[in-house]
């Protein structure tokens, strides 16, 4: 099961629960690290504004709204550790962790895991 969770600008200045995109970082009991990237619906639907504003201002764009994801997501009502954790759970009883989140191998994330 999961030893710790780590929500990667929980504390930055600035950070949004409501309207932000974080990456979450799990610790298992059996020292596997995995990684998955979390959305807000705000977010999202901020960013497909943004991609509309930009292409509003480009002839050659037409003005239409989206976003693209270049790797998988969880779209999540708010980045709450309670929710994420909850979610984390939910996606642990379903099978599909896995799915959503990677093997994390990355020194960077195995040392701010260690704190």
């Amino acid at each position: 099961m999961i030893n710790q969770v780590l929500i990667e600008r929980q504390n930055d200045e600035g950070f949004n629960p409501i309207d932000d995109i974080t990456d979450v970082i799990v610790e298992l009991e059996d020292g596997a690290v995995w990684s998955a990237s979390f959305a807000t619906i705000s977010y999202l639907q901020r960013q497909m504004f943004l991609s509309h504003e930009v292409a509003s201002d480009s002839p050659n764009m037409p003005p239409v709204r989206f976003v693209a994801l270049e790797t998988p997501h969880v779209i999540i009502e708010n980045l709450n550790p309670d929710t994420i954790e909850d979610v984390i759970d939910n996606l642990m009883t379903l099978g599909t962790f896995e799915s959503v989140f990677f093997p994390c191998e990355d020194e960077f994330f195995l040392e701010t895991m260690k704190g």
